[in-house]
């Protein structure tokens, strides 16, 4: 008598078992049935992923059998028997197995209405494939296929055949004879041409020829009647049909990445379109026919030009009034750019542009725009901008409208001033400023509660905007490579807050085998001066402090990295602890000295709200007189780094005027270096391990 434990040590045990309770019970429900519902129901016979590396001999006597599923297991052939005494089966699904070939008397199947051979090896078809006269749905994904059947076209109850992922180069002469196909998707394959009969595929709806190397669409393409869906991306099209039969109801238009170099005059008559991607092609000038609009403007939600030559756009593009998302810049995604154009070359919008009220989604980059209608606020929907690396000098005041705009692309543009009313964005959580001429941020912008990003690298800001102290959500803030020339006593202090993630009480306190820095409290340590053998220290008598190699080596072993790399003109620039101009992943606190204050803040300080489960952060040295005990410090400590390391600061002596207590945070316009670090930080074991995983 076999055990458990046999079943256990022996899998292919455990799946004859499984094979023969699931042929009896089959066989079972076949005597007991009644029921005409219920006979059709146990008619079914399901033997997926029951790793079988050879078809079951006992499935062969089950004449009455119309639903065989043979999903996800290891077969690398069918037996010829099957298709000589299964004349019953309806739906055949032999997906995921790694089936060679078919029998040669496969067509006897010939009641078969539905085939699933995908996600499998084979090379050819059988000739008697033609055969199966009844077959309505063919689905051969991701084989290896080169071929299909001459006489494949006689299969002329087919509506939906799938034999993407191929290695197809050519379709039968007589394919156009399905005439009742609707659903054809060759994508993936190495399609050169289509037979010039296709055109006689009358019923198709939907076609994907995507991913293949067709240069031309033959004249009988132009006379689907019905066609609703075309994906042609990925080709080397030069050139569509001159005329469209289905124009009236095409619905979704994609030919992207080819080289268009013009569009035919029956896109001008797509009156229920509804999505349209000609993005990465070779189109130029004003390419869209000027009855566009007017004829698609109560249809089109998508409209991508994006990555063309484009110089204008008709001047009723304001009739597109259903559209939601318009792409008219780079091609390519934003962390791929360089310093090159990929967008289109508009230098202007229509002046209509502002009754697109419906548009969502609004991609303008990398183009050549000097400025932006005075109607482009009166986008009520926008929610999404990018217009970065442009050539614009100034927004419009109707900019300020936009009050659902949450994120705004201004980046690499020439603007010197915004909008006194920029503020009123009341919604903007991402706003990109950087690579412009701004030399002060507008009163307003400290209305803007909702920010949590705000990049301002790369400008001309002269002294940290006071309204920042009142943007309280920020976690993201880039103020690197300005011009700021504040001396050191207004110099604000932003502590870096790390973003480990609040405590749950019901975990340990161990975090993956490591102590959780969020339960052990950080220590401040205090720099101090190291006394030599022959001099005595004195508590109480308070004297300048001695700057030695040995205090250095102290404040650097205590400083850590902080942000990201900002690829500029220079080259990438990593963000130090030491930069009062960068902070990331965590809320933004400031303390600021009463000459730098407004209002009622406290002269003291004014802090950012934090969540009090919030883990204790580092913070940096209090302030004091520093007094070099050499006159010069690059002599005496030489750089040996074998690649560029942060630069360490030294506050510049006063004279008598003494020094406020408050927190320092070096910058290089009002301090001078003293040492370069000339060892790696050291860093706590498993503090970055999970920085990626979001």
């Amino acid at each position: 008598m076999e055990t458990n434990s046999d079943v256990d040590e022996n899998p292919d045990l455990a799946n004859d078992r499984s094979l023969q309770d699931i042929l009896s019970r089959f066989k079972n429900q076949q005597l007991s049935s009644n029921h005409k519902a219920e006979k059709e129901e146990n008619h079914v016979l399901c033997l997926k992923s029951l790793d079988l590396s050879s078809f079951p001999e006992s499935v062969l006597d089950l004449t009455h059998v119309e639903h065989l599923v043979l999903d996800h297991n290891s077969l690398d052939s069918l037996p010829g028997q099957l298709c000589n005494t299964l004349t019953h089966l309806g739906v055949l699904s032999v997906m995921g197995n790694d089936l060679e070939t078919l029998p040669a008397s496969f067509g006897n199947l010939t009641l078969l209405r539905e085939l699933h051979l995908g996600e499998n090896c084979l090379q050819e078809l059988p000739d008697s494939f033609s055969d199966l006269k009844e077959l309505r749905k063919l689905y051969l994904t991701g084989n290896e296929l080169r071929t299909l059947p001459c006489d494949f076209g006689h299969l002329e109850h087919l509506e939906i055949f799938m034999v993407d992922e191929n290695h197809l180069k050519t379709l039968p002469k007589m394919f156009g004879s399905l005439r009742r196909l609707e659903t054809f998707d060759a994508s993936n394959n190495k399609l050169e041409v289509l037979p010039e009969l296709f055109g006689g595929l009358s019923c198709l709806k939907v076609l994907n020829l995507s991913s293949n190397k067709l240069s031309c669409l033959p004249e009988s393409f132009g006379n689907l009647p019905r066609l609703q869906e075309v994906e042609l991306s990925g080709n080397s099209l030069s050139f569509l049909t001159k005329d469209l039969k289905s124009s009236h109801c095409l619905k979704k238009l994609y030919v992207d990445n080819n080289v268009l170099k013009e569009l035919p005059s029956w896109v001008g008559l797509l009156s229920s379109i509804q999505e349209m991607s000609l993005r990465d092609n070779k189109l130029m000038n004003q390419p869209l026919p000027e009855s566009f609009p007017a004829c698609s403007g109560r249809s089109l939600r998508l409209l991508d030009l994006s990555g063309n030559f484009i110089t204008a756009l008709p001047a009723s593009m304001g009739q597109l009034e259903t559209l939601e998302s318009l792409h008219l810049g780079s091609a390519i995604g934003e962390l791929e750019r360089r310093h090159f154009q990929n967008g289109n070359w508009l230098c202007v919008l229509p002046e209509n542009f502002g009754r697109l009220r419906h548009l969502r989604r609004v991609h303008l980059d990398e183009n050549q725009l000097t400025h932006l209608p005075e109607s482009f606020g009166d986008l009520s929907s926008l929610e999404f901008l990018d217009v970065g690396q442009n050539w614009l000098k100034e927004l419009p005041n109707s900019f300020c409208h936009l009050n659902n705009l949450q994120f705004c692309q201004l980046s690499k543009n020439h603007l010197q001033l915004l909008p006194s009313n920029f503020g009123h964005l009341s919604s903007l959580v991402d706003l990109r400023l950087d690579n412009n001429m701004l030399g002060e941020l507008p009163e307003s912008f400290a209305e803007l509660q909702t920010l949590r990003t705000l990049d301002l690298f790369c400008n001309e800001l002269r002294e940290v905007p006071g309204a920042l102290k009142y943007l309280t959500n920020i976690t993201r803030l880039d103020m690197d490579k300005n011009k700021f020339s504040l001396p050191p006593e207004l110099v604000p202090n932003i502590i870096f807050k790390p973003t480990y993630a609040a405590r749950d009480p019901r975990l340990q306190d161990s975090w993956r085998g490591r102590n959780r820095a969020d339960r052990n409290k950080v220590e401040v340590l205090k720099l101090e001066p190291l006394p030599s053998e022959e001099e005595e220290t004195d508590e109480e008598k308070e004297e300048p402090i001695q700057w030695n190699d040995s205090i250095l080596r102290q404040a650097m072993a205590k400083s850590m990295s902080l942000w990201r790399a900002h690829t500029s003109d220079e080259g990438s620039h990593t963000r130090v602890e030491g930069s009062h101009t960068g902070i990331e992943n965590g809320p933004m606190s400031m303390t600021f000295n009463s000459q730098f204050s407004d209002g009622d803040v406290s002269t003291e300080e004014s802090t950012g709200t934090t969540s009090p489960e919030s883990p204790v952060s580092p913070t940096f040295p209090s302030a004091i007189s520093f007094v070099p005990e050499t006159e010069n410090w690059e002599d005496e400590i030489e750089d040996t780094s074998p690649w560029e390391m942060p630069v360490y600061y030294r506050r510049p002596s006063r004279g008598d005027k003494g020094t406020s207590e408050m927190q320092f945070v070096p910058c290089k316009d009002h301090v001078e270096p003293v040492a370069r670090i000339r060892f790696l930080y050291t860093v706590e074991d498993g503090q970055f391990e999970d920085a990626d995983e979001d």
